[in-house]
């Protein structure tokens, strides 16, 4: 049987994961890292350590596993989206990463909005012109640190970074490509009438392939530090969440649900419609001819901890759910909008922030706890509605600690009405990272290929229609509280 190792480089961790041909997860290893703050607005990382955490959890999977490092006959990275780093052609950094939680690029954004316009850029990208994304940082980095800039050999991001490193090739896909505001969405190409505009050459940045096409084979140097083969096949990543998405197993009539610090909703399409509503993101995806639409809570398990950290100090989330049990048993009518970092998707209230509302002398700390996840689950429904309802959709599988408290993944199978799935591992990232290296050795059909086995199944149940209701309510204070 063949063995897969899945490098997953998120925001603040790296780990790498040894995975069989069944999905199953082999061995780990795990390494956390921090955010450079230099700044107000400026969010910075050192890609080096990227590298160095990269080589040392993988060291760390295949020495913990029994399997022969012969058995290893694949690679791919799982990552972090719209953080950009400049490099030499020796793939030294030459500054610090920009992250994606960074939004120095104000007055940049502001000059894309009046060259293009939020309609024609949308339509032209899937994406609304947002600080958060590479082409602000570029023409950041052009205008206020112009020797780098020309100095740089390519431009690339974390996966681009990494399987660089891995094997001397400059690739990327098309998921991360789509992040940049310089990607044409439907043409599937860097789109020459950005790069024209800012006079950016497109050799600067790393070729377009599709993932799970071959990016090349180990280099010696990093073939012998890790004991695995030089004829080991590096594999053309993808973003987190579109890889998490594969290993979840997203389709038509499947959705998918990352419930973590943040939580993500991907729907699949055929095609990708962005005349349309401009709410919700578009991006392209794993296989040709398909993209998917995702909508951000951006404070989901993040609001969740917040209420831990500030309401239930040193409790387990045990506790929190059986009281939130209890307070559901009772009926609370306490509402939560978990909008603790500002606006968030789809509707982006300028004004919205963090918000209980309909508390009484009789409300205790379990009714916080439940609306909370009550919270979640309505802007899940919110999301799927702006994606275009949930008519064409029968399951959604989720995934990430959230997926951890029964509670919660049932709330969740009542408010959408929907049938939710739990897989048997919650890294669903680093899964898909491996079907992406089975697919490159051969040994997985692009269009048949596998995904994570579902563990728990949460129907909707008794208290469908109460959260029907209540959903109804939530909806009405909020149009109150942000629309007014």
């Amino acid at each position: 049987m063949s063995v897969y190792l899945a490098i997953d480089l998120g925001t603040t961790g790296c780990r790498s994961i040894l995975f069989n041909s069944e999905l199953e997860q082999v061995s780990d290893g795990y390494r956390e890292y921090g955010l450079i703050t230099p700044k107000e607005k400026w969010v910075e990382q050192d890609a080096n350590l990227w590298w160095s955490l990269t080589i040392e959890t993988a060291k760390e999977a295949i020495n913990q596993s029994n399997i022969k490092k012969e058995e290893i006959k694949g690679i791919s990275v799982s990552s972090q989206g719209i953080t950009l780093v400049p490099v030499d052609e020796e793939l030294q950094p030459l500054h610090n990463a920009l992250s994606w939680l960074d939004m120095r690029a104000e007055s940049q954004t502001e000059q894309i909005k009046k060259d293009f316009g939020l309609r024609d850029m949308f339509t032209l990208t899937g994406k609304p012109i947002d600080a958060a994304y590479l082409l602000p940082k570029l023409l950041w980095l052009k205008e206020e640190l112009s020797e780098i800039y020309e100095k740089a050999w390519k431009f690339l991001m974390p996966m681009e970074f990494l399987v660089a490193k891995l094997t001397g090739k400059c690739v990327t896909d098309h998921s991360m490509a789509s992040g940049t505001l310089m990607y044409d969405i439907k043409n599937k190409t860097w789109s020459r009438q950005v790069l024209d505009k800012y006079k950016i050459p497109e050799d600067k940045f790393p070729e377009l392939r599709w993932s799970g096409e071959v990016a090349g084979t180990l280099l010696p140097e990093v073939a012998r530090e890790l004991g695995l083969s030089e004829t080991c096949v590096v594999a053309v990543g993808a973003q987190d969440q579109r890889c998490a998405a594969l290993g979840a197993g997203l389709k038509k009539g499947v959705v998918t649900l990352s419930l973590g610090t943040a939580g993500a909703i991907c729907k699949y399409w055929n095609e990708a419609k962005t005349e349309g509503d401009t709410r919700i993101g578009w991006s392209a995806y794993v296989n040709e001819n398909s993209w998917v639409t995702e909508g951000v809570i951006d404070t989901a398990g993040s609001s969740l901890r917040w209420l831990r950290d500030t309401m239930y100090p040193g409790c387990s989330y045990g506790i929190i759910n059986a009281e939130a049990e209890e307070a559901s048993k009772r009926g609370s009518g306490l509402l939560f909008y978990p909008y603790l970092s500002g606006a968030s998707s789809p509707d982006r209230y300028p004004d919205s922030e963090g918000c209980f509302y309909g508390a009484s002398l009789a409300t205790g700390r379990g009714d916080f706890a439940l609306s909370v996840m009550e919270a979640i689950a309505f802007q899940t429904k919110i999301i799927m509605e702006a994606m275009g309802g949930c008519e064409d959709v029968h399951t959604l599988v989720l995934f990430g600690g959230g997926s951890k408290s029964p509670l919660w993944c049932q709330i969740i199978a009542d408010v959408l009405g929907m049938e939710i799935v739990v897989p048997a591992t919650a890294e669903a990232a680093g899964a898909g990272a491996a079907i992406l290296a089975g697919i490159a050795v051969g040994e997985f059909e692009r269009d048949l290929c596998p995904s994570l086995v579902h563990k728990t199944t949460y129907k909707p149940g008794e208290r469908k229609e109460m959260y029907r209701k209540k959903y109804e309510r939530y909806r009405e204070i909020e149009y109150k509280l942000w629309r007014a």
